[in-house]
């Protein structure tokens, strides 16, 4: 865990420069209150560090840059600056930040506006002098002890969540994500890359189809969402849609300011190696908005699938009323990612569900672009969007996209 928070810690100038310049500019000016939560981290991290010295852990030299990147980023945080750079360039430096990218973004709200180092914002109402001196954790608590007098504060639930993901309680930042993802019902672009990079953080930075349709799901409610066009890149890259990760990439680079030479250039490295990786003649064609699909096949005005859903006998005492049902249609071949799914109680089983564009879960992939899929029931407990030991499930393919007869799926397995 130590190690986690000293690679994100020597990162975060990287991740701030390619991704949020256009975020940081312009913000507020920090108050005495973020700049004691900024000073609780600086002295948390610093005492991380000299603790890993002490332990052999890291070296001489790997502390002291360490230490001294986390100086400037309080120093910059103090005097409000929004602008950092990048200390090295080249492919290793890329390498490291690629393979490192997905817990760097819990640090970015640290140090900007939008996260941890603003929560002192959000408790200026009904909260003491004398509460925004505490510590990190203990403003959480008070985060939380106030959300369970306002259940349905969703911007109180989204900030739960970040903070949470700044410490690296992924778990509880999914959770809290959960809340504000119900509560916004899906519109929010915020909250559906916070829950996405919480769930796959809290999965071991394993980056799924469902995160991937989080983030671009992201990008079709903001366009030009920065960390949405990031993780979606990496996401599909993780899935080894490089095409569709230099599409994403090449949308956030245009994005990035062209005084921000150091971030161009190492975004640059990224689109490079996803370059050479992608297969071609395997191109989705997509608007400059991501809202189209270009296909050879005209299925808008067709594609439709009636399921009817049931349970076999033998899981039947497996299954509460409060589980959540998971019902879906994806590509026998290429991406996994949902391209229709419908999302309701358990307790509606035995169910029928028409899956269609309508609920679509990503523009660039629809129903009406394949001519046959397969198609999914699950249960999941926990309700995450991703397959989970435990969830039960059944499938059946391959079906057609355009068929008029009901497709009937038995829940019958259990994920191992």
């Amino acid at each position: 865990m130590l190690a986690f928070w000293i690679i994100s810690a020597l990162l975060v100038v990287v991740a701030l420069a390619i991704v949020l310049p256009p975020l940081v500019a312009g913000g507020q000016r920090a108050d005495d209150s973020r700049q004691t939560v900024n000073r609780a981290v600086f002295d948390r991290k610093l005492r991380e560090l000299e603790e890993d010295l002490k332990r052999d852990l890291i070296g001489r030299e790997q502390y002291e840059a360490a230490r001294a990147e986390l100086k400037r980023t309080l120093i910059d945080d103090l005097a409000d600056y929004s602008q950092p750079v990048f200390k090295k360039s080249g492919k290793t430096m890329a390498v490291v930040v690629l393979l490192a990218v997905p817990v760097i973004s819990v640090f970015m709200y640290l140090e900007v506006d939008n996260g941890l180092a603003s929560l002192s914002d959000d408790f200026q109402a009904g909260i003491s002098d004398r509460d925004r001196m505490l510590t990190v954790e203990q403003a959480i608590r008070s985060l939380e002890h106030k959300l369970r007098d306002t259940p349905d504060d969703l911007a109180g639930w989204s900030m739960l969540g970040r903070s949470y993901l700044a410490l690296g309680n992924f778990s509880r930042a999914v959770d809290a994500y959960e809340r504000a993802y119900v509560l916004s019902k899906g519109a929010d672009a915020d909250i559906l890359v916070g829950y996405a990079e919480a769930q796959a953080l809290a999965a071991g930075q394993q980056f799924d189809e469902d995160t991937m349709a989080f983030f671009v799901r992201a990008v079709q409610i903001d366009p030009h969402h920065e960390r949405a066009l990031w993780y979606a890149g990496y996401a599909a890259y993780h899935l080894n849609d490089y095409q569709s990760s230099v599409e994403y990439w090449e949308r956030l680079l245009r994005q990035v300011p062209n005084d921000q030479p150091e971030a161009r250039s190492a975004l640059q490295v990224y689109l490079e190696d996803a370059r050479q990786k992608a297969q071609p003649g395997i191109v989705i064609a997509r608007q400059e908005t991501g809202n189209a699909v270009s296909s050879g096949t005209n299925l808008e005005s067709t594609a439709s699938i009636d399921v009817l859903v049931s349970l076999s006998a033998a899981l039947q005492g497996r299954v509460a009323d409060s589980d959540t049902l998971f019902v879906y249609a994806r590509a026998l071949q290429g991406p996994p990612m949902p391209l229709a799914l419908v999302r309701m109680n358990a307790a509606a089983l035995p169910a029928r569900v028409t899956l269609d564009d309508t609920v679509a879960m990503i523009p660039e992939m629809t129903l009406s672009s394949m001519e046959q899929v397969e198609v999914i029931a699950r249960i999941s407990r926990s309700g995450q969007a991703r397959m989970q030991a435990g969830d039960l499930y059944g499938s059946v393919q391959p079906v057609k996209t355009s068929g008029s007869s009901p497709v009937d799926i038995v829940i019958s397995e259990v994920a191992p």
